[in-house]
């Protein structure tokens, strides 16, 4: 066979000519081929989470992303797990969500790959506790997402304005991922403030709110205090219960109209926000004699609330908003 393609040549008028180009458009093949292989990184995981199977939430921003990013990964995969199993509660929907994404990382083989991103059409609770089952699992060191040292977060938004946002950036340990070091100065763009509340009861109990507004919304931090002393008709549209009373909470919002498109300041957020809560809630524990609860209001990226998921402690559960 080897000697088979030069006597074919050699049939060939301009057989010399006809060799170079034979070998220059198989040169270029070579390098397109090593260029769609290894300009391809880690794996890709798109996840579509709405508020409830029946929200009317609408899947294909994420689709259409998808189509274009896809081809970025050596591995690509969707999940909605209402397409699998519809009517599930959020935990169970959260939890679900976790296995079918173990049980592809498990085929496609992730010691192959140090990188993995994920790209969220999520309603903010949803990505919260979806980051807290990926992360902090029941099967502990036995989670494939774990080998993976990087971690990039995207936020897809389902609706509206289809500005993209800077992803997050986590760093994997054997232990679970870590914030990344940022040095971005948040200064005055974010203010933090800790505030008594009056419980329902007057109870004294050891569970505080950590209030996160990212937003322009103004009402949010109003809204989210009254829900965390139960008030009476004015918790709006959050859904709490006796189990959610707050005895206190720490504000943390941002002061600007909108906070800064850029990468290294939503990483600095990240990191800021776990530090000030670690502290905070640390501090309660000493006050109060025993481990503290938290419970999270969010109004901000499904990329954040999914990373404070991943990196906050179980105690700590985030408050449905319908």
């Amino acid at each position: 066979m080897a000697g088979t393609f030069p006597e074919l040549l050699k049939l060939i008028p301009g057989k010399t000519t006809t060799l170079w180009i034979v070998m220059i458009v198989g040169f270029l093949i070579l390098a397109a081929s090593w260029v769609n292989l290894h300009g391809r990184t880690g794996v890709g995981v798109a996840v579509f989470l709405q508020p409830t199977p029946n929200s009317g939430w609408s899947d294909s921003r994420l689709i259409q992303h998808s189509s274009t990013t896809k081809g970025s990964h050596v591995s690509y995969f969707y999940v909605n797990v209402d397409e699998l199993h519809p009517g599930l509660t959020a935990d169970a929907r959260a939890d679900l969500t976790q296995r079918a994404i173990e049980a592809r990382l498990k085929e496609e083989e992730p010691k192959n790959s140090s990188h993995i991103s994920f790209y969220l059409t999520c309603s903010l609770p949803n990505a919260f506790r979806l980051g807290q089952r990926i992360f902090n699992g029941a099967q502990g060191a036995g989670l494939h997402i774990l080998e993976f040292k990087e971690i990039s977060v995207h936020h897809v938004p389902s609706s509206g304005p289809n500005s993209p946002l800077p992803p997050l950036l986590l760093e994997g340990t054997p232990n679970g991922p870590q914030a990344n070091q940022g040095s971005y100065q948040l200064g005055p763009i974010v203010s933090r403030n800790s505030v008594s509340l009056s419980p329902v009861g007057g109870q004294n109990v050891n569970r505080h709110a950590l209030i996160l507004n990212i937003t322009s919304n103004l009402a949010m931090v109003t809204e989210a205090k009254s829900a965390a002393e139960g008030a009476q008709g004015s918790q709006g549209r959050y859904v709490v219960g006796p189990q959610d009373l707050c005895s206190s909470a720490l504000v943390y919002q941002c002061t600007t109209p909108t906070f800064p498109n850029d990468r290294s300041a939503y990483n600095e957020l990240l990191k800021d926000i776990i530090q000030y809560w670690e502290f905070y809630l640390s501090t309660k524990a000493t006050q109060h004699g025993s481990t503290p609860e938290g419970r999270l209001f969010i109004s901000g990226p499904a990329s954040l609330a999914f990373s404070l998921g991943a990196l906050m402690p179980n105690s700590t559960t985030v408050v449905d908003y319908i």
